[in-house]
């Protein structure tokens, strides 16, 4: 049987997330090591029994006013979804696929190239310098020009942070095109542009509970905008799924934000690790870029990243190796557990003096 199907499903590369293995050092997903707050699964129990044959509220009015006190922001400016992925994915149908370019780095987040491809959206590649920063004057150069942008900050898989008054510098130089910051680490060492939404309505700004809140299982997202944005964005939701978000996740996601304490605790823990591990592998000869994130981006000055890649593999330890011709001897390792810092460490002194 010959199917008819849309011709643009056969030219795209769909995005290839990191391995997931059992009985393996998972440091390749950046997700978090660590479990979620007791109090989240305390919660749960509690209130899973009386709710769980409904369907949820499918405003998440009490996820939205939790996530409106912590921002100082209101209700009407916030959009909730099945994950940053999910969201981004009704950015890019709803808001960016006009006449218009959508750029963004060379070395970033995969799924925006798919997402341009599915939707059939205009798009240009900028690279970053030879430092891996971005260059903010190619966002700025054609100020008569439309371009919508989105960059992702601290920026994946590099983790270099763009301070915030660059961020802004861009904006003001943008301010007719839709400008989207991408902040799914940016809990891990960076300034928010959250605060910059009520002073330019261009602006969109993704979060997720991912990553700092240790929901990766559980999908949600989020984005803070303007309300005629959200609006679109709930018009879009509703036409193809009024309940993204599980009564799992909704309660969850509310007592992530609750427990302020517990999050600060894990995310200090992290950002320990992450100095312990740069420590010890600098000792090593690699090379590490500045992070602001919970994971690095590593180069040996001897061997290969694809050969440490497939060794460390054999000794049940995951890292994510990118074949993209720039970055095709970087190694990005997610921060673990101390242990799994060790681990990895260990395992790397072994194999350098097994080889030299």
């Amino acid at each position: 049987m010959n199917f008819i199907y849309n011709k643009i499903i056969k030219k795209i590369k769909p995005y290839i997330p990191g391995k997931q293995k059992n009985n393996f050092i998972k440091l390749n997903t950046n997700e978090n090591p660590f479990s979620p707050s007791p109090k989240i699964l305390n919660s749960i129990l509690i209130k899973l029994n009386n709710n769980i044959s409904l369907y949820p509220d499918y405003n998440l009015k009490k996820l939205k006013y939790i996530i409106s006190k912590k921002y100082f922001i209101k209700k009407n400016q916030i959009f909730i979804g099945n994950g940053s992925d999910e969201v981004l994915a009704h950015i890019f149908f709803s808001i960016l696929k006009n006449n218009f370019y959508t750029i963004f780095p060379d070395i970033t987040y995969n799924f925006y190239l798919t997402y341009t491809k599915l939707y059939n959206i205009k798009y240009k590649i900028l690279p970053l310098k030879k430092n891996f920063n971005i260059d903010i004057n190619n966002y700025i150069k054609n100020k008569n020009s439309i371009n919508n942008i989105i960059l992702t900050n601290p920026n994946a898989p590099t983790g270099i942070l763009l301070s915030l008054d660059k961020i802004e510098y861009i904006i003001k130089n943008n301010i007719n095109s839709i400008i989207i910051i991408d902040e799914a680490y940016i809990d891990f060492g960076g300034e928010s542009s959250i605060f910059l939404i009520n002073k330019y309505s261009n602006l969109i700004i993704v979060k997720t509970f991912s990553k700092s809140r240790l929901l990766a299982g559980l999908r949600i997202g989020y984005v803070i905008a303007n309300k005629k944005i959200i609006k679109i964005l709930e018009n879009i939701k509703n036409s193809f799924n009024s309940y993204p978000v599980n009564y799992i996740s909704f309660i969850s996601a509310i007592e992530s934000i609750k427990d302020e304490k517990y999050f600060n605790i894990i995310r200090n823990k992290i950002i320990k690790n992450k100095l312990f591990l740069i420590k010890k592998l600098k000792k090593m000869n690699f090379k590490i870029l500045k992070s602001n994130s919970n994971f690095i981006f590593v180069k040996h000055i001897k061997y290969k990243a694809f050969f440490l890649n497939k060794i460390l593999k054999k000794k049940n330890i995951l890292v994510r190796h990118f074949s993209y011709y720039k970055i095709n001897n970087f190694l990005r390792i997610s921060i673990g557990k101390k242990k799994d810092c060790k681990y990895l460490i260990n395992t790397l002194n072994k194999l350098i003096l097994k080889y030299d």
